[in-house]
Parts: C-alpha cells; structure tokens; sequence
C-alpha cells in the first residue's frame, strides 16, 4: 500500500558519521535520492564527506554541522556538542527526528522530547555497541541506553537478530514495542549494472589486471575488526593453492586497511588477492566481477552487502554471527556456517556456491516478494512517522 498525505513530513536524519559506505548510512541516502514528495530530510552530523554534504545542500535540504564535544556530561549544560542539538529541534520546527544508532543516541531523544518533538524515532543497526572510550562506554550504559527506551516513540532494528539484542535495561519498565525495519535496497541499479554486464566485466579484470577465466571471490565491508577479514585471509590461502583460477577482491577501506595489506604481502597473496579500497561502483562488481560473495562478519545488524550480492544474483557464504534473513528469503543461494567450523567446510560450501549463481533479473524477481526492497522500508518508515505524529491523513 502506497501512503498519502497532505504535507511533508519534515525529518531531521541524526548520525554521528555520514559517508556512503556504510549499510545505513547508504540506506537512508538511497531513501533520500528518491526525491518522494512527501518527506524532506534534513541531516545532523558531526563528522562527514564534504562532497557528500555540497550534494544534499544542492538538492535543496540542510546539513547542520555539529562537533562532537569532549565533554562526557550528557546534559546540555556543559556540553557543546549537546547545546548545538537542542538550538536546532528547538528553533528548527521538525515533524520527527530520527536518530540512527550511536553513543549519544539517548541524550538526543531526551532533548527532542524536553522540546516537544512528537515523533523520535531510534533506528538499532548493529547486535553490539563499541566504542573505545571508557567513559563514554559508562555514560552511555548508565543514561543513554535507558534514555533510548524512555523517549524514543519508535525503536526501530534493522533485522530480528538486532531486535533480540536491543532489550530494555529494565524489564518491567514502558517502552515502546520495537518493530523490525529492514533496511531495503534499490533495485534499479542492479538493473542497470546487469545490461552492461559483458562490457563492464571485461573492463574491470583490465582495470584489476585479472585472467579472462579467474573465478573471482568477493568481498565488501569496512576494514574494522567486525568484518573479520584476518579469517578471510586465512580462508582464502588454501583456496589459493588448490585451485590456481581462484582470485578474490576485498572493496572497502578503515583502520585495519594498512594491517590487512601487510599481512597479505607477508604471506606473498597480492597477486591472487586484491585490495582495492573505497569504490563507487558496487553493482557493477556484484553483475559483473564477483562469482560468490563471501561475509564471515563477527556480528552484523542486517547485511546489506549480503542483500546487493543476492540481489546480483551471486551466491553467498556467510558466518552464523550475521542475522539470519538471508536464509529466509533467499535459502537457496545461503550457506551459513559458523567460524569454528572447519575450514574444509567453508572451502566445500563456496565451491557449492559457485554453482547457484542465477541471472540478475530472476534474483530481482526473487528480492520483490520480500521486504528487502527500497520502496518497502520507504513505505513502512512513511507509516511510522504518520501513526506516531497523528497529524497527516493516510490513505491507500
């Protein structure tokens, strides 16, 4: 059903970060390129690509810029960063504020409430919560966590792993009933990257200097300890030795990036295996390059990458630390295995994997019958800020 209302709802989107590597981060821009008449989304970030921000400002929306503040108080008093949010809710005249997981996710909701905010949505995008600072580990546990349950009108995870994750620091206290969002794709991409297939899969094994026949493993993430890719390196050595058509492409870069590199020159890999940084052009590796996806991820909220590979038609293996909906909705092209399994296992299941890929259009086919689509989560996030402001009325 199709949601229609008389006036924008107006949107301020909060991250910590904003680029657009990340699986929600991408998200909530693919949702914002969708240029739907009916939301106009603002942005509140602290730290982002300055390209990126020119962008959304040229597309007619606002980007507030706020730095982080050293300070662990989580009161405005005290604390710049924490000021700067309540001047914009309160002088911006938003509808809703939607804040994205982070460690000052609750002290935002508290003061979207105190300045009568009625819609405070809190998106959970992740099993666990890191930070390497300790005090922020502390007052985040201690104030921001309940905070989280005590304001937020919608808590929102992003898969059913994440939603048994993200439980109330106190059982018995009120909370909203958190309704899983799953954070969907577009498929036009994958579309377009498939009618251009041959063409831009012989360009990119030019561009990568690979064989006309190498079976090419993929692999897409941030290089952070989460996506575990000294295991994948451990995985793929042996692959390397048995079978001499196999190369593997891992896409991404972070703080591990320098770590991983020399590892892979240590053990001699660089030429069977590429690292080729940050790239734009995701679909058309997934169409066009990769024959299987690989994903042995420490934990996950809802794999994104696993989702585009899917929807590319790829198989993909993948650890059982990730959120299961994968297997739901695309059994047959999923194997999940866990990371204490023998590696001759993970070996067999890629060779199994190798051999279900399917063509893009019939894997689309397949991504329309589930939840997982762009115009889904636009759909059911619409629903979710109309019911929780009560102002707008809804029809199909």
């Amino acid at each position: 059903m199709t949601i229609s209302i008389s006036n924008p709802i107006r949107v301020l989107q909060v991250f910590g970060v904003l680029n657009r590597v990340g699986g929600a981060e991408k998200w909530i821009l693919d949702l914002f390129h969708q240029h739907d008449p009916r939301l106009r989304f603002d942005f509140l970030l602290s730290l982002d690509d300055g390209n990126l921000v020119q962008e959304i400002r040229q597309l007619g929306s606002t980007v507030y810029r706020v730095p982080f503040s050293k300070s662990p108080l989580p009161c405005t008093w005290g604390n710049p960063y924490l000021s700067g949010v309540r001047n914009i809710l309160r002088n911006g005249g938003y509808d809703a504020v939607h804040v994205h997981q982070f460690d000052l996710s609750g002290e935002i909701l508290r003061i979207a409430a105190q300045e009568q905010v009625s819609v405070r949505v809190m998106s959970v995008h992740a099993t666990q919560y890191e930070n390497p600072r300790f005090y922020r580990r502390l007052v985040h546990h201690a104030f921001g966590r309940p905070w989280i349950f005590r304001y937020a009108t919608d808590i929102l995870p992003c898969s059913q792993a994440v939603a048994e994750s993200f439980a109330p620091p106190h059982p018995k206290s009120p909370t909203p009933t958190p309704q899983i969002l799953y954070t969907g794709i577009d498929p036009t991409v994958f579309e377009e990257a498939s009618r251009r297939r041959d063409e831009t899969g012989k360009r990119l094994r030019r561009e990568l200097n690979l064989p006309d026949q190498a079976i090419v493993l993929g692999h897409i993430g941030r290089f952070t300890q989460q996506k575990n890719h000294r295991f994948l390196i451990e995985l793929l050595e042996p692959l390397f030795q048995q079978d001499h058509s196999l190369y593997a492409v891992l896409v991404g870069h972070g703080e591990q990036w320098e770590s991983i590199r020399r590892v892979v020159q240590k053990k001699q890999l660089q030429d069977r295996l590429l690292l080729t940084g940050y790239r734009s052009d995701v679909p058309d590796l997934l169409c066009s390059l990769f024959d299987v996806f690989l994903l042995p991820s420490l934990y996950e909220g809802l794999p994104i990458a696993a989702i585009e590979a899917l929807a590319a038609g790829l198989g993909v293996v993948y650890s059982d630390r990730i959120s299961h909906e994968p297997d739901n909705f695309f059994p047959q092209r999923v194997r999940r295995l866990a990371l204490e399994t023998p590696k001759k296992d993970w070996i067999r299941a890629i060779r199994e994997m190798l051999a279900v890929r399917c063509e893009t259009s019939s894997a689309l086919e397949e991504l329309a019958t589930t939840p997982l689509t762009l115009h889904a989560s636009l759909e059911h996030l619409i629903r979710i800020y109309c019911k929780s402001s009560g102002k707008w009325g809804v029809g199909s």
